[in-house]
């Protein structure tokens, strides 16, 4: 045991002796390091030169304040017309001017005239304000999820026995309020799911009801 301890050390010690300074620490070598004398050039040449890491010059009589005081960078002036920061006065009156209108496909949307973000926080205010249910939402896809009634289930004219062997219709749906970036605006359209448009009937009554509250 003791021989197989000795032979690491004998190896290291070989490649201290091998390698020479290669593994010399030297850290401490700028303490004897010596000034280098200006370059010299032709007297018709003049270099531009400056030193790039000054040493600033040091009263050694000066007087040490009591207490130290950690060095800070001076604070940053924002200007919010440079950054489009928007301050809570500016939120409250942008004018929306909410209205409802037909897409190119003939669809009924809400249409704002506002970005998106200020449409978005303003939407979920109106919404809240109203008597629908919101169960989630996804800013990320612009969408709210509403529950509301199936109109399925308040027109369910199937005999007693289709009902008894079928299955129940839901009372509710899930509908998805979605918000899409349009020119300098933004239009609020009512889904089914993903892929289906919300009726005439229940898309009218849906965003007239966020309108409303949007014109209060």
């Amino acid at each position: 045991m003791r021989l197989l301890c000795i032979l690491p050390l004998a190896a290291l010690s070989g490649c201290s002796w091998m390698f020479g300074d290669t593994f010399d620490n030297r850290a401490l070598d700028y303490l004897e390091a010596q000034e280098s004398p200006a370059t010299q050039v032709p007297a018709d040449i003049t270099l531009n030169t400056y030193d790039r890491y000054p040493v600033p010059d040091v009263n050694g009589s000066q007087d040490l304040a009591d207490e130290f005081i950690i060095p800070v960078p001076d604070p940053i002036v924002i200007d919010e017309t440079d950054t489009g920061s928007t301050s809570l006065s500016e939120y409250q009156s942008y004018d929306l001017n909410p209205r409802i209108e037909k897409d190119g496909a003939g669809t009924e949307v809400l249409r704002l005239d506002t970005e998106f973000a200020i449409s978005w926080a303003k939407v979920a205010d109106a919404v809240a304000g109203t008597d629908l249910k919101m169960t989630d939402l996804n800013r990320s896809l612009g969408i709210y999820f509403l529950e509301l009634p199936n109109p399925d289930a308040a027109n369910d004219d199937r005999s007693w026995w289709a009902k008894l062997w079928s299955d129940p219709v839901e009372p509710t749906l899930t509908y998805e309020l979605k918000m899409v970036n349009a020119g300098e605006g933004v239009y609020v359209s009512l889904l089914q799911d993903a892929e289906t448009l919300a009726d005439t009937v229940t898309t009218r009554s849906v965003l007239t009801q966020v309108r409303d509250q949007l014109t209060q």
